[in-house]
């Protein structure tokens, strides 16, 4: 009976504070125009996401239903007509490059979705300042053969601000391969990682993220002090039949220097 009592004092405790913060946002203005205002404020974060730290070092997170259906088939709509051939950038010069990658890239129009897609990204990954923000976003389509091989997301060319975040994406996801593969990381012993991960193609090293239609990887292209991680090298295996398309977003922090050590 005590115990019961605990619980049912600790619920209203919990939802007393719940219900205060409500109010004190709402400014005790309970007008329905007000209610509209605040709720549209956060319309960008989906009350579907299911998140789960994957890795700690480096940090991954991986991120079911990131992206909603009808978000995504407005993405692949303006996306048409958009699309080229997919650069690298070898010391900040780009060209085409079809030993190190195979696809197409469109950058997209900051539009209403994309920019609720946008802030969603910003949002989940934690609050950095005015310093960070969400470059352009990018879709990459891949048909049959198309990879990008291993690589970083950040340059160690750049001095001033570095991509320090990256999602990608999955739109489409109507092939086989073209998983995302990170060499260095140690595959999970718990088999229920074998939903989301490759745990029987033992081509590649590492951990491979299967492509599945809405799902979002995480990851910090940094170590805490701001040195490239290298434990985030990753490569777009190659698509063996059908075809996908990928989303890019991107954290770029325009007031990240390069630690002391990487100068010297």
């Amino acid at each position: 009976m005590d115990i019961l009592r605990t619980q049912r004092f600790t619920i209203a405790i919990l939802l007393f504070g719940f219900f205060s913060f409500i109010l004190s946002d709402l400014k005790w203005d309970l007008s329905p125009s007000y209610i509209c205002r605040l709720l549209g404020n956060y319309k960008h974060i989906s009350t579907d996401l299911q998140v789960q730290v994957f890795s700690r070092d480096p940090l991954i997170v991986y991120i079911d239903n990131f992206v909603s259906q009808d978000e995504i088939d407005h993405l692949l709509n303006i996306s048409d007509g958009r699309w080229t051939p997919s650069m690298v950038y070898p010391g900040g010069k780009s060209h085409v490059d079809t030993s190190q990658r195979v696809s197409e890239s469109a950058v997209l129009p900051r539009d209403e979705i994309v920019l609720r897609v946008e802030k969603r990204a910003l949002a989940l990954q934690g609050w950095r300042g005015e310093n960070t923000y969400m470059q352009k976003m990018k879709t990459q389509r891949y048909g049959v053969n198309g990879f990008y091989n291993f690589h970083y997301d950040w340059d160690i060319l750049v001095k001033d601000g570095n991509r320090v975040t990256t999602y990608m994406v999955y739109l489409v996801a109507n092939c086989t391969g073209g998983g995302t593969n990170f060499p260095r990381l140690q595959r999970p012993n718990d088999s229920r990682w074998c939903n989301v991960i490759d745990c029987e193609d033992d081509e590649y090293s590492g951990v491979t993220f299967k492509p599945r239609v809405g799902a979002a990887v995480f990851w910090e292209n940094m170590h805490p002090n701001g040195s490239f991680h290298r434990g985030v090298r990753h490569a777009s295996l190659p698509v063996k039949s059908g075809h996908k398309v990928g989303l890019n977003i991107w954290g770029w922090d325009k007031e990240w220097r390069p630690p002391v050590e990487l100068e010297e």
